[in-house]
């Protein structure tokens, strides 16, 4: 189902607004009625005009048949709908429609010209939003990446309980490699780098133990 309604902030004062089941049955008539003039099984059903039940209604809202009926008693007593019931179905129709639902035509109007008047306002959005991702891209770019020396390493290594071994074995293993890492990845952080993959329990204070992977 496309298309929608308009529904004024004066529904805020309807005599029915505190109720919850009169609200939710109410949206429910306005949103469901023909907004054309349709034909169903012989049956004429004019704009602002649908053909409903009780087992039908109960099936859609989930309100219960009794307050159903309660509720549609209520809108015909008040003037926002009225309905024709036979033995097989009934045609509620929505009183006042066009405060509603305006005709298409209008609604195409009215769409083109926001499309219009909203054009140039979203290409300066379109155009802001690129300028700003290339502002960002570029300077990503400019991070430098400094690769440290082995004294660097070594202290660092040793400050977080690692011997000074392990710390040769991550230098050589990162600067023969021109800082990729294992995966073909360009090392950013080597701190970082440490932390996550070499600084192990089973690598800490171990002389002769060999770091498992990089």
């Amino acid at each position: 189902m496309e298309g929608w309604i308009k529904l004024h902030r004066k529904f805020l004062d309807w005599e029915w607004f505190c109720i919850d089941e009169m609200v939710k049955l109410f949206i429910y008539l306005v949103l469901t009625a023909n907004y054309e003039e349709k034909t169903w099984r012989g049956i004429t059903v004019k704009r602002g005009q649908l053909i409903t039940g009780i087992n039908s209604l109960h099936e859609k809202t989930k309100i219960s048949q009794q307050t159903l009926r309660t509720c549609l008693s209520r809108l015909e007593k008040t003037g926002e709908i009225n309905k024709q019931s036979t033995n097989k179905y009934t045609i509620i129709t929505i009183c006042n429609y066009d405060s509603y639902q305006e005709p298409e035509i209008i609604i195409n109007n009215q769409t083109n010209k926001q499309l219009t008047s909203n054009q140039q306002t979203t290409n300066k959005q379109l155009t802001t939003t690129k300028e700003v991702k290339k502002d960002k891209e570029v300077k990503k770019d400019k991070k430098v990446f400094i690769a440290p020396n082995i004294e660097e390493v070594k202290k660092y290594f040793n400050e977080n309980g690692y011997n000074d071994i392990l710390a040769e074995t991550f230098f050589k293993s990162y600067n023969v490699a021109n800082w990729i890492d294992s995966k073909g990845n360009k090392v950013l952080n080597w701190k970082q780098k440490a932390i996550q993959v070499w600084f192990k329990n089973e690598n800490k204070l171990q002389s002769t133990q060999q770091p498992l992977a990089r």
